[in-house]
């Protein structure tokens, strides 16, 4: 667990008063790059030796996974489907196809499941009306990566203002929580550490499975280093501009279109980011949601074509381990960023059955 051990390291070395910025706690990217406060959020593995706590991390994480799951199958069941989910295989499905990365996950010990768990529970606590617990987790999951501030867009587009006021509320809170534990000087220090950490970040990172990358290996055009960040500004306002020529017609026909539409969007802009964002592969665990949207969606439906070709996509996703391919092959897997490839095709697979719902959603509203 290597990523599990920067966090516990750097926990006891925040305690102690020992520096937690620019220290190598692990591998050659074990620096610690989260905020001061996700170190209180993580102390209580600190009272727990390192390999018990290694134990108590691996259960936490596999728990954090089956509830993601059952939030995401409710939201779908009450949402999206309006009918019951009763076939107990497809959520099996859905651990088969995301097993690798899941496998990776625990492995490294990181927290990329834990941030799933968030911003379903803060989705699912949207549709409830309880705003605070909804701006509480989903503040919880951007004070983690704080590129998770774009999950703010469809909340923003869907008129979802207490929501919006409700995280900036608790991201307040939560940013100046530290101050109790370090005292204003200390704080103001660590976090000019911590946003500079951030912009570090990327510099001994390199991924083949975002747009940057495959444009350069497919198309062979000239981006530069940073043309992720360019990529994450255009979608931004691709996303904006989309939503008011074709979503926003959609949604104002009826608040459950208007429901739906929302977790889309939520889930949509949540799966492409590894695919914009230089980061690790266990990130793309990601687009769990919209693969169990798909799944639930195609059994209800039985669409033969796009069931097999997301079982394509769903496949490429999820196969390149060296224990499957061989280390040759994976390595060619990775090379060609067929990762980032699948889960491009699992998110396109996913907008073309929200188009077909849409059209039943149309005529419906029109009967």
């Amino acid at each position: 667990m290597s990523d599990f051990k920067v966090y516990y390291l750097a926990g006891k070395a925040f305690f102690s008063g020992n520096p937690i910025y620019g220290v190598n706690f692990g591998l050659t990217s074990g620096y610690y790059k989260y905020s001061p406060v996700f170190i209180l959020w993580f102390s209580p593995y600190l009272l727990f030796g390192y390999k018990t706590a290694c134990i108590i991390h691996g259960i936490m994480l596999s728990f954090a996974t089956i509830i993601s799951i059952v939030i995401v199958k409710n939201i779908l069941q009450n949402t999206i489907l309006h009918q019951e989910i009763k076939h107990k295989y497809l959520l099996l499905f859905v651990i088969l196809i995301t097993v690798n990365h899941l496998f990776r996950e625990i492995h490294l010990g990181n927290v990329n499941m834990f941030i799933v768990m968030l911003l379903c529970l803060g989705i699912q606590k949207t549709f409830e009306e309880k705003y605070l617990l909804s701006g509480l987790f989903i503040a919880m999951a951007i004070f983690i990566k704080p590129y998770l501030v774009v999950l703010a867009l469809p909340l923003f587009f869907h008129n979802k203002i207490k929501n919006i006021l409700s995280v900036v509320i608790w991201s307040i809170l939560l940013f100046v929580l530290p101050i109790v534990f370090l005292g204003i000087d200390s704080f103001i220090h660590l976090n000019k550490q911590w946003i500079h950490e951030i912009f570090q970040h990327g510099a001994y990172l390199y991924s083949n499975h975002t747009f940057t990358s495959l444009i350069r290996r497919y198309i062979t055009l000239r981006v530069n280093d940073h043309s992720h960040l360019y990529f994450l500004i255009t979608f931004i306002f691709s996303y904006a501009l989309i939503y008011f020529i074709l979503l926003k017609k959609y949604s104002a026909l009826s608040e459950k279109n208007n429901n739906k539409s929302l977790v889309f969007s939520y889930f949509i802009i949540l799966a492409i980011l590894p695919n914009i964002l230089i980061t690790d592969t266990e990130h793309f665990l990601y687009s769990t949601p919209i693969i169990l949207f798909s799944i639930c969606y195609l059994y209800v439906n039985n669409h033969l074509k796009y069931t097999i070709v997301f079982g394509i996509f769903s496949i490429l996703y999820g196969i390149n381990s060296t224990d499957i391919l061989g280390r040759e092959l994976s390595g060619k897997f990775e090379n060609f960023g067929i990762l980032g490839i699948a889960n491009l095709g699992i998110i396109i697979t996913f907008l073309l059955l929200q188009r077909n719902q849409k059209k039943v959603d149309l005529v419906s509203t029109q009967d």
